[in-house]
């Protein structure tokens, strides 16, 4: 059975996260097998997501404000490549309403590449993932945590549940040449202000991209901010920490 939530309630969890779990307990049975919101059915997996979250994706409030801002201005003209594409959520939410010419996923965590892949072709999605992170080309040790969520290249500190894994990364001059992107959507938790310079995004005219005060500081932000405006970009748009910048 595919949960579809009721507009009022779809309404209320979207914008009070402390009403999830009740509708979790009323509406989650072991008949559930998935939810559906704005064209998409995700399928309910339990080994990223428990009921509350998965009530969370029913109405629509995950990622929110990074759906929000790709849906408004990419188009069906352009190639996109998503660095830290998580479990697929924006991904598929974007990709349902504008249909880009292309579209290249990189997500280090083989957990929610796993999911996304089930959900991406589950909804005919033409998506093609890489279970690789943005970096410098080598291996690196990354954190595995149960709640996908607080996974990291740093150990977890909010969790003891968590595995040392070893994942491969790629240059972002390489995914550049060989993907030749127009639109950059990111969000790695942090490595943005090492592995993705502005200077280096040659034909990138829109990028999308979560910046982290919280693990740099506002300096930082500024500081990555000043670099797209040095690189010729303006920034269009701010929904809390995502912005996007045009040129």
């Amino acid at each position: 059975m595919i949960l579809h939530l009721p507009p009022v309630w779809r309404f209320i969890a979207r914008h009070f996260a402390g009403i999830r779990k009740s509708l979790a307990r009323h509406y989650i049975s072991p008949d559930v097998t998935a939810c559906g919101f704005a064209g998409i059915t995700y399928p309910f997996d339990s080994r990223v997501m428990d009921g509350k979250r998965l009530v969370a994706l029913a109405a629509g409030a995950i990622e929110a404000e990074e759906i929000a801002l790709a849906e408004k201005y990419i188009d069906a003209n352009d190639i996109v490549v998503e660095f830290g594409s998580g479990l697929g959520i924006a991904a598929a939410r974007m990709h349902k309403a504008v249909t880009p010419k292309a579209h290249f996923c990189f997500e280090a965590n083989p957990v929610a590449v796993s999911y996304a892949k089930n959900l991406f072709q589950m909804n005919g999605l033409q998506i093609d993932i890489d279970q690789r992170a943005l970096g410098d080309g080598s291996k690196t040790a990354f954190y595995a945590a149960d709640d996908y969520i607080l996974s990291s290249f740093d150990p977890p500190k909010h969790t003891t549940h968590f595995r040392e894994i070893e994942i491969p990364t790629i240059k972002l001059e390489t995914v550049i040449k060989d993907k030749r992107p127009t639109v950059i959507f990111c969000d790695i938790e942090g490595a943005e202000d090492k592995f993705l310079p502005p200077e280096d995004l040659a034909g990138v005219a829109k990028v999308i991209i979560e910046l982290h005060p919280g693990l740099y500081g506002d300096e930082i932000v500024q500081r990555m901010k000043n670099r797209f405006l040095a690189a010729g970009f303006n920034c269009a748009a701010q929904s809390k920490d995502t912005y996007c910048f045009l040129r």
